[in-house]
């Protein structure tokens, strides 16, 4: 393969399992960005433009290989109607629970409507703009909060404790909440970006009876990012080996998973067509430099590696050192040195 690639070749090629001249890194930044340009998040939610040149201006500063439209939990919960209260100017707003949530309402609402007005609609225009300027060469992301982690945002319930109780009908609420979800990624997929990704924590306690009604209910969210030739991948947080074979089982992409070594990861797999996003533990980001290369120098896949990329596990923390970005910019861009060697 030509080693002159986009960033946007790269990242594919990694869901491909091709041979690539470096390891693709794809962080989920959001609040960074918005610190490093000082503008308040709130602010940047006001203005498509201002909230794409943030995006665009931090990736250039690093050279990252995707850029991701947000990281904000509240954002499909305020489509639904939930208040948000701010806090700082360099955080995501909390969306209020109401506890006596209706969920057929999520049945009534016109996502694609949403995506024109508001904060979503912002989102939806800003990644529209960079895609059109960037998308050629750069990797686009969406994020979208995972249906455990939505209907427990909405209620303030923990649904996955629920689940103990009354099954039935948590499972209903699931299924209702997946049909919403799905229609906030065809939103996104109507975009052409490059891959959907789902963050749900709450996954990793999720029982296993959950899980495989999961596994339905999602399926209708996967295809279709299959259809816009777009790829999957779910961010679960800490998670053990065995829940990550259980939620390979999903049909996920790709997964990611930190302080996984890849050999490890191959008998986990076990070949079962999932890609690795081995992840850099957030936590690292705001840890001193020595920390985090040696983590580095443990965990970063060797450029040989097929089906792989670079990511975190969550959000960049919004006051990571832009020394530590470096750093793991330096690092990657080292392996390939030695490689065309």
């Amino acid at each position: 393969m030509d080693r002159q690639i986009t960033s946007k070749q790269l990242v594919r090629g990694a869901f491909e399992s091709v041979d690539l001249p470096r390891l693709p890194f794809v962080p989920w930044v959001f609040t960074h960005a918005a610190r490093l340009e000082q503008i308040a998040v709130r602010d940047m939610y006001a203005d498509p433009t201002r909230y794409s040149r943030c995006l665009q201006n931090t990736r250039k500063l690093y050279g990252y290989d995707a850029i991701t439209g947000s990281f904000d939990p509240s954002l499909e919960l305020e489509v639904c109607g939930s208040p948000i209260d701010w806090k700082g100017d360099f955080e995501t707003p909390v969306a209020r629970p109401d506890p006596g949530f209706d969920f057929s309402h999520l049945k009534e609402i016109d996502v694609e409507s949403t995506g024109k007005t508001g904060r979503f609609g912002t989102v939806i225009e800003s990644l529209r703009r960079i895609n059109m300027v960037s998308g050629k060469n750069t990797a686009l992301v969406a994020m979208v909060s995972g249906p455990l982690t939505v209907a427990s945002g909405l209620t303030g319930r923990n649904l996955v404790q629920d689940f103990m109780e009354n099954s039935e009908q948590v499972v209903k609420i699931i299924e209702i909440t997946s049909a919403y979800i799905l229609r906030i990624v065809q939103v996104y997929c109507q975009l052409q970006l490059d891959i959907i990704a789902i963050a749900d924590r709450l996954l990793t306690n999720c029982p296993d009876a959950l899980l495989s009604q999961l596994q339905s209910f999602l399926s209708p969210v996967l295809n279709t990012i299959r259809f816009y030739n777009a790829f999957s991948v779910i961010l679960p947080g800490d998670i053990t080996p065995s829940r990550l074979s259980d939620i390979i089982d999903i049909g996920f992409d790709a997964i990611t998973a930190d302080t996984m070594l890849v050999d490890d990861w191959q008998d986990i797999r076990g070949g079962r067509p999932c890609v690795l996003g081995q992840a850099i533990p957030s936590r690292l980001l705001l840890s001193g430099g020595e920390e985090l290369n040696d983590y580095l120098e443990d965990f970063l896949p060797e450029n040989k590696e097929t089906g792989v990329f670079l990511t975190t596990d969550w959000e960049v923390p919004r006051d990571t050192s832009p020394e530590n970005f470096h750093l793991v910019m330096d690092m990657i861009s080292r392996d390939q040195n030695a490689a065309s060697m």
